[in-house]
Protein backbone atom coordinates (compact mmCIF):
# COMPACT_ATOMS: atom_id res chain seq x y z
CA UNK A 1 0.00 0.00 0.00
CA UNK A 2 1.15 3.58 -0.95
CA UNK A 3 1.39 6.25 1.61
CA UNK A 4 0.69 9.46 -0.27
CA UNK A 5 0.72 13.21 1.60
CA UNK A 6 -1.80 15.70 1.15
CA UNK A 7 -1.85 19.00 0.75
CA UNK A 8 -4.67 21.64 0.46
CA UNK A 9 -4.19 24.56 -0.92
CA UNK A 10 -6.20 27.65 -0.32
CA UNK A 11 -5.69 31.25 -0.78
CA UNK A 12 -2.39 29.84 -2.34
CA UNK A 13 -0.54 28.16 0.74
CA UNK A 14 -0.66 25.17 2.21
CA UNK A 15 -3.76 24.62 4.92
CA UNK A 16 -4.80 22.42 7.63
CA UNK A 17 -8.12 20.61 6.43
CA UNK A 18 -10.92 19.72 9.16
CA UNK A 19 -14.16 17.93 8.34
CA UNK A 20 -14.54 19.57 5.44
CA UNK A 21 -15.31 23.16 6.36
CA UNK A 22 -13.44 24.60 4.06
CA UNK A 23 -14.49 28.40 5.08
CA UNK A 24 -12.54 27.70 8.68
CA UNK A 25 -9.77 25.77 7.33
CA UNK A 26 -5.99 27.84 9.00
CA UNK A 27 -2.51 27.58 7.37
CA UNK A 28 -0.99 24.33 7.78
CA UNK A 29 1.65 24.19 11.17
CA UNK A 30 3.86 21.52 10.60
CA UNK A 31 6.63 19.89 12.74
CA UNK A 32 8.61 19.55 9.53
CA UNK A 33 8.81 23.48 7.85
CA UNK A 34 7.81 26.82 9.26
CA UNK A 35 6.81 27.55 6.12
CA UNK A 36 2.81 27.38 4.56
CA UNK A 37 3.96 28.09 0.98
CA UNK A 38 3.02 24.73 -0.84
CA UNK A 39 6.18 23.64 -2.41
CA UNK A 40 8.37 24.08 0.65
CA UNK A 41 5.42 21.91 2.50
CA UNK A 42 5.93 18.95 0.23
CA UNK A 43 9.64 19.33 -0.03
CA UNK A 44 9.65 18.69 3.69
CA UNK A 45 7.53 15.73 3.62
CA UNK A 46 9.74 14.64 0.78
CA UNK A 47 12.62 14.43 3.26
CA UNK A 48 11.30 13.21 5.81
CA UNK A 49 8.77 10.42 4.36
CA UNK A 50 10.55 9.77 1.33
CA UNK A 51 7.42 10.22 -0.57
CA UNK A 52 7.30 9.68 -4.24
CA UNK A 53 3.51 10.72 -4.77
CA UNK A 54 1.72 13.46 -3.36
CA UNK A 55 -2.29 14.07 -3.56
CA UNK A 56 -2.81 18.07 -4.09
CA UNK A 57 -6.50 19.62 -3.56
CA UNK A 58 -6.57 23.38 -5.18
CA UNK A 59 -9.39 24.66 -3.00
CA UNK A 60 -9.14 28.26 -4.85
CA UNK A 61 -9.79 25.73 -8.26
CA UNK A 62 -12.68 23.98 -6.49
CA UNK A 63 -14.47 26.67 -4.77
CA UNK A 64 -13.93 29.75 -7.39
CA UNK A 65 -12.47 28.13 -10.36
CA UNK A 66 -9.12 30.27 -9.79
CA UNK A 67 -6.50 27.77 -10.43
CA UNK A 68 -2.17 28.20 -8.28
CA UNK A 69 -0.81 27.45 -11.75
CA UNK A 70 2.23 28.82 -10.39
CA UNK A 71 2.36 27.11 -7.50
CA UNK A 72 1.52 23.57 -8.49
CA UNK A 73 4.25 23.94 -11.93
CA UNK A 74 6.54 24.81 -8.27
CA UNK A 75 5.38 21.47 -6.48
CA UNK A 76 6.43 19.70 -9.82
CA UNK A 77 9.74 20.96 -10.07
CA UNK A 78 10.45 18.95 -6.39
CA UNK A 79 10.09 15.54 -8.76
CA UNK A 80 7.46 14.36 -6.91
CA UNK A 81 4.42 13.15 -8.88
CA UNK A 82 1.32 15.07 -8.32
CA UNK A 83 -1.98 13.61 -8.19
CA UNK A 84 -4.51 16.60 -8.88
CA UNK A 85 -7.93 17.84 -7.56
CA UNK A 86 -8.36 21.14 -8.70
CA UNK A 87 -12.13 21.23 -10.16
CA UNK A 88 -11.89 19.77 -13.67
CA UNK A 89 -15.30 20.37 -15.51
CA UNK A 90 -13.78 20.19 -19.19
CA UNK A 91 -10.71 18.66 -21.41
CA UNK A 92 -9.41 22.10 -21.33
CA UNK A 93 -8.69 21.96 -17.46
CA UNK A 94 -7.27 18.40 -17.28
CA UNK A 95 -5.03 19.85 -20.44
CA UNK A 96 -4.34 22.98 -18.20
CA UNK A 97 -3.20 20.84 -15.53
CA UNK A 98 -0.96 18.65 -17.29
CA UNK A 99 0.66 21.83 -18.67
CA UNK A 100 1.23 23.04 -14.87
CA UNK A 101 3.18 19.22 -14.20
CA UNK A 102 0.31 17.16 -12.93
CA UNK A 103 0.64 13.42 -13.14
CA UNK A 104 -2.62 12.55 -12.38
CA UNK A 105 -5.81 14.66 -12.84
CA UNK A 106 -8.65 14.08 -10.11
CA UNK A 107 -12.04 13.62 -11.62
CA UNK A 108 -14.33 14.33 -8.93
CA UNK A 109 -17.74 13.94 -8.13
CA UNK A 110 -18.87 17.04 -6.36
CA UNK A 111 -17.25 18.94 -9.38
CA UNK A 112 -17.83 17.35 -12.65
CA UNK A 113 -21.19 18.35 -13.91
CA UNK A 114 -21.94 15.33 -16.06
CA UNK A 115 -20.93 11.76 -15.14
CA UNK A 116 -21.80 10.70 -18.89
CA UNK A 117 -18.99 12.45 -19.41
CA UNK A 118 -16.19 10.12 -18.56
CA UNK A 119 -15.77 7.58 -20.73
CA UNK A 120 -15.43 11.02 -23.23
CA UNK A 121 -12.00 11.98 -20.56
CA UNK A 122 -11.16 7.95 -20.79
CA UNK A 123 -10.74 8.00 -24.80
CA UNK A 124 -9.09 11.78 -24.63
CA UNK A 125 -6.48 11.02 -21.96
CA UNK A 126 -6.21 7.22 -21.05
CA UNK A 127 -6.83 5.80 -17.59
CA UNK A 128 -4.09 5.84 -16.14
CA UNK A 129 -3.91 9.69 -15.45
CA UNK A 130 -7.01 9.83 -14.57
CA UNK A 131 -8.34 9.51 -10.96
CA UNK A 132 -12.39 9.67 -10.22
CA UNK A 133 -12.88 10.92 -6.33
CA UNK A 134 -15.87 9.31 -5.00
CA UNK A 135 -16.59 12.59 -2.79
CA UNK A 136 -18.66 11.74 0.54
CA UNK A 137 -19.71 13.71 3.68
CA UNK A 138 -21.03 12.15 6.43
CA UNK A 139 -21.44 8.95 4.40
CA UNK A 140 -23.29 10.78 1.74
CA UNK A 141 -22.61 11.34 -2.37
CA UNK A 142 -21.89 14.84 -3.29
CA UNK A 143 -22.26 15.11 -6.66
CA UNK A 144 -22.11 18.27 -9.11
CA UNK A 145 -24.50 15.69 -11.38
CA UNK A 146 -28.40 16.08 -10.54
CA UNK A 147 -28.47 12.68 -11.75
CA UNK A 148 -26.59 11.05 -9.27
CA UNK A 149 -27.12 13.42 -6.30
CA UNK A 150 -29.69 11.10 -4.53
CA UNK A 151 -28.09 8.41 -5.72
CA UNK A 152 -25.78 6.01 -3.55
CA UNK A 153 -21.95 5.39 -3.75
CA UNK A 154 -22.04 1.96 -4.87
CA UNK A 155 -24.45 2.68 -8.34
CA UNK A 156 -21.67 5.42 -8.89
CA UNK A 157 -19.09 3.10 -8.68
CA UNK A 158 -20.79 0.79 -11.17
CA UNK A 159 -20.85 3.59 -13.44
CA UNK A 160 -17.62 4.90 -13.46
CA UNK A 161 -16.46 1.60 -13.65
CA UNK A 162 -18.25 1.25 -16.57
CA UNK A 163 -16.74 4.67 -18.61
CA UNK A 164 -13.55 2.73 -18.55
CA UNK A 165 -11.86 4.26 -15.04
CA UNK A 166 -9.21 2.12 -13.46
CA UNK A 167 -8.14 4.13 -10.45
CA UNK A 168 -10.36 5.97 -7.57
CA UNK A 169 -10.36 7.92 -4.27
CA UNK A 170 -12.99 7.02 -1.78
CA UNK A 171 -12.96 9.71 0.48
CA UNK A 172 -15.44 11.41 3.28
CA UNK A 173 -14.61 14.59 4.49
CA UNK A 174 -16.03 14.91 7.08
CA UNK A 175 -13.17 12.47 8.53
CA UNK A 176 -10.49 14.62 7.21
CA UNK A 177 -7.98 15.86 9.59
CA UNK A 178 -9.83 14.81 12.71
CA UNK A 179 -8.20 11.88 13.89
CA UNK A 180 -11.20 9.91 14.36
CA UNK A 181 -10.42 6.51 11.92
CA UNK A 182 -11.24 6.12 8.22
CA UNK A 183 -14.84 5.83 7.65
CA UNK A 184 -14.82 4.61 4.19
CA UNK A 185 -13.35 1.18 4.49
CA UNK A 186 -16.40 -0.96 4.38
CA UNK A 187 -17.22 0.53 0.97
CA UNK A 188 -13.85 0.43 -0.37
CA UNK A 189 -13.71 -3.41 0.63
CA UNK A 190 -17.09 -3.96 -1.39
CA UNK A 191 -15.64 -1.82 -4.70
CA UNK A 192 -12.78 -4.38 -4.47
CA UNK A 193 -14.14 -7.33 -4.14
CA UNK A 194 -16.79 -6.16 -7.24
CA UNK A 195 -14.01 -4.82 -9.31
CA UNK A 196 -10.38 -6.66 -7.91
CA UNK A 197 -8.66 -4.42 -10.90
CA UNK A 198 -9.40 -1.33 -9.66
CA UNK A 199 -7.08 0.56 -7.46
CA UNK A 200 -8.52 2.45 -4.70
CA UNK A 201 -7.12 5.38 -2.68
CA UNK A 202 -8.75 6.35 0.68
CA UNK A 203 -8.02 8.32 3.74
CA UNK A 204 -9.54 10.37 6.07
CA UNK A 205 -8.97 10.36 9.90
CA UNK A 206 -5.89 8.39 10.17
CA UNK A 207 -4.35 8.71 13.31
CA UNK A 208 -1.94 5.45 14.16
CA UNK A 209 0.21 3.21 12.66
CA UNK A 210 -2.80 0.80 13.72
CA UNK A 211 -5.30 2.72 11.81
CA UNK A 212 -2.66 2.27 8.63
CA UNK A 213 -2.28 -1.20 8.95
CA UNK A 214 -5.99 -1.87 9.21
CA UNK A 215 -6.03 0.14 5.10
CA UNK A 216 -3.93 -2.66 4.73
CA UNK A 217 -6.34 -5.19 5.71
CA UNK A 218 -8.71 -3.56 3.67
CA UNK A 219 -6.43 -3.95 0.41
CA UNK A 220 -5.92 -0.09 -0.37
CA UNK A 221 -3.81 0.36 -3.14
CA UNK A 222 -2.80 3.84 -1.54
CA UNK A 223 -3.44 6.22 1.54
CA UNK A 224 -4.04 9.87 1.62
CA UNK A 225 -2.40 11.52 4.61
CA UNK A 226 -2.31 14.75 6.09
CA UNK A 227 -2.37 16.01 9.39
CA UNK A 228 -1.11 13.08 11.09
CA UNK A 229 2.43 13.83 9.65
CA UNK A 230 2.66 17.28 10.40
CA UNK A 231 1.95 16.58 14.40
CA UNK A 232 4.27 14.14 14.55
CA UNK A 233 1.61 11.17 15.42
CA UNK A 234 3.58 9.09 12.19
CA UNK A 235 6.92 9.25 12.48
CA UNK A 236 9.07 8.33 9.40
CA UNK A 237 9.51 4.70 11.61
CA UNK A 238 5.93 4.15 11.63
CA UNK A 239 5.84 4.63 7.81
CA UNK A 240 8.86 2.61 7.56
CA UNK A 241 7.58 0.00 9.99
CA UNK A 242 4.11 -0.74 8.01
CA UNK A 243 6.15 -1.09 4.41
CA UNK A 244 8.01 -3.53 6.16
CA UNK A 245 4.93 -5.51 6.97
CA UNK A 246 3.03 -5.36 3.76
CA UNK A 247 6.72 -6.43 2.19
CA UNK A 248 7.10 -9.86 3.66
CA UNK A 249 3.41 -10.22 3.23
CA UNK A 250 3.91 -9.98 -0.49
CA UNK A 251 6.64 -12.49 -0.20
CA UNK A 252 3.92 -15.08 1.24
Amino acid sequence: MQIIPVIDIRNGVAVRAVAGERGRYKPVSSRLTDSIEPAEVLHALRQEFHCDTCYVADLDAIERGSRNRCTLAEMARTGVRLIVDAGVVSPEDVHELQDCGASQIVLASESLPRIDQLRAFVELFGSKSLVFSVDLKHGQLRAADPQYSSTNPEELLARIVEAGIEQIIVLDLAAVGTGTGIPTLSLCQQAKSCWPHLRIISGGGVYSRACILQAQAAELDGLLIASALHDGRLTADDLAAVRSVGARDNMR
